[in-house]
């Protein structure tokens, strides 16, 4: 592939050459006024350079915002297209335990085992990396306080 997908990246090239453009033109205006501010002794004629440098702050600032909201907005489309789940259609690729019957769905929660080792009041997933490696016995369900670092 020679193009890079637009929802690959967060920023497009053109969103690239808009943002270069704006911080330009907007540190020229900078620029300028600095300049014409530091010829000037009136007060009255600064502040109209003054102006002209603020514009250009606000150019700067518009073209770095429109920058990182497309950027935001990409990398939302791109979590969303991560972590959306389409529904199954077909009953075949349905696990048994999530079909329906003709009383409605069944119960869809299977229960994790918890498990304590030795000496530990809090019981903890199986998984968990405080019982790592320890001979564990099986817990009943509300056996215990959870544990706060595998959230059983």
């Amino acid at each position: 592939m020679s193009g890079v997908d637009g929802r690959t990246v967060p920023w497009r090239d053109r969103d690239v050459v808009t943002v270069c453009g704006t911080t330009l033109a907007g540190l020229a205006l900078i620029v300028t006024a600095w300049f014409g501010a530091g010829g000037t002794v009136s007060t009255a004629r600064q502040a109209a350079w003054l102006n002209l440098g603020v514009a250009g702050f606000a150019v700067c600032a518009g073209g770095l915002c429109l920058w990182l909201l497309r950027a935001r907005r990409a990398l939302g489309e791109r979590r969303i297209s991560l972590v959306a789940l389409a529904p199954v259609d077909d009953d075949e690729d349905v696990l048994p335990a999530m079909r329906h019957h003709r009383g409605g769905p069944t119960d869809t929660t299977l229960a994790l085992p918890l498990v304590r080792a030795e000496g530990m009041d809090r019981a903890h997933h199986p998984d968990c990396p405080l019982v790592a490696g320890k001979d564990v016995t099986p817990v009943g369900v509300g056996e215990g306080d959870p544990c706060g670092v595998c959230a059983a």
